[in-house]
């Protein structure tokens, strides 16, 4: 062993066992404040070895595991697992040329975003040790991809648990201002210095596909961002209403059609919950709709009211589905498990007066993949529900 060494408690001990990849700063024997961003060797309370991981005194999450074996960890190894990560997406990435790259721990790569638009990559780096490390990661993407930029999405409020800035930065070449990229047989544009996360919302991307095979007559696409659920909708619907509370988004979203030649999305700026109660009012009925809301619950303080606002937000869609019409509701809080998201969607069914069946529950996509030992890595649920 090379590197300093970190030894946890029993308690450590015991939860590294069940193969998560994190061990908390309660579960250290002390903290080692000089050797924060480094890479160290941890130890057991009896002086085992357990492995290698990045430490980071100031964080909660104080080891971040890399590696099980006592291996040298240096730019060499860093391109194994990358270049692992790339080929398995050359396995399983099929009609699109956007797309996840590295998940983070669920591909070996601690703390690591690296998404891909095009020729174009954008990261995050979302641990001190990951973000020392940024300009290798950056070499090895040009080494492996011959990318025309790099950028570094860094400006996550995540950073802040790490005592690390919230930044943005170019890596490498110069990124244009929208990149245009494809899923199926949709384009839209992306601005990986300004758009949401990386530049978009890469998860969605197999469940936007899917709502094209049930969309019909009057489909509401609700949150919609930038609107690539309505684009996939306005494919097999006679008309689209596209909502949103950001006027900026709206705008792409027009831009995203013209670039389709769809012109049978109609746009309307508000608060989600407010128009679809005015749309109860009217008596608007839609045989599609889509509830892809942002996070509710952002920390499990936030999930009683979290849980309120998606029955509700769910009852609201509910009572505007024609008979046979579909729901496609979305939670992307990981502390909202998909027991709880079932137990919502059941309430709100109860509270409508309706029922209906449940057709679908789906997740994130492969390039996006689920590690069984790692529960945050898997966040994203997604049911679909016909209407009886």
């Amino acid at each position: 062993m090379n590197e300093p060494a970190v030894k946890i408690n029993k308690k450590g001990a015991a939860w590294h066992r069940t193969g998560h990849p994190w061990i908390y700063r309660d579960d250290l024997e002390k903290a080692e404040p000089a050797l924060s961003g480094n890479i160290v060797s941890v130890l057991d309370n009896k002086g085992a070895f357990l492995g290698k991981a990045f430490y980071n005194d100031r964080s909660k999450i104080s080891l971040r595991f890399i590696a099980k074996e006592d291996v040298r960890i240096d730019k060499a190894f860093w391109k194994k697992r990358i270049s692992a990560a790339i080929e398995y997406r050359n396995r399983i990435i099929k009609d699109t040329d956007a797309y996840r790259l590295s998940h983070a721990e669920a591909d070996g790569l601690p703390s690591l975003i690296v998404d891909r638009y095009g020729e174009h990559i954008s990261i995050q780096t979302l641990s001190l040790g990951m973000d020392n490390i940024k300009d290798t990661i950056a070499e090895i993407l040009i080494e492996s991809l011959s990318p025309k930029s790099i950028v570094a999405r860094n400006d996550s409020a995540t950073r802040r648990l790490e005592g690390l800035p919230e930044e943005k930065e170019i890596l490498y070449g110069e990124p244009p201002e929208k990149i245009t990229v494809f899923e199926g047989a949709v384009r839209y544009l992306v601005d990986i210095l300004n758009g949401q996360k990386t530049g978009g919302y890469l998860d969605q991307r197999e469940n936007r596909i899917a709502a094209e095979g049930y969309a019909r007559g009057k489909a509401l696409d609700c949150f919609a961002y930038q609107g690539l659920f309505s684009l996939h909708a306005a494919k097999s619907s006679d008309e689209v209403t596209a909502i949103d509370s950001s006027a900026q988004a709206l705008a792409v979203l027009l831009e995203n059609a013209g670039l389709n030649s769809i012109k049978n999305i109609k746009i309307q700026e508000g608060n989600v919950f407010d128009l679809l109660k005015s749309y109860q009012k009217e008596a608007r009925q839609f045989d599609l709709i889509v509830l892809d809301p942002p996070a509710f619950a952002k920390s499990k303080k936030d999930l009683q009211n979290a849980i309120r606002g998606y029955i509700d937000i769910n009852l609201r869609a509910m009572k505007l589905l024609s008979k046979g019409g579909h729901l496609f509701t979305c939670s992307c809080s990981y502390n909202l498990s998909e027991g709880q998201f079932l137990e919502i969607v059941k309430e709100a069914l109860k509270e409508s007066g309706r029922s209906a069946r449940l057709v679908e529950k789906r997740i994130q996509p492969a390039d996006h993949p689920f590690l069984l030992n790692f529960p945050e890595s898997n966040y994203l649920k997604c049911l679909v529900l016909e209407m009886l």
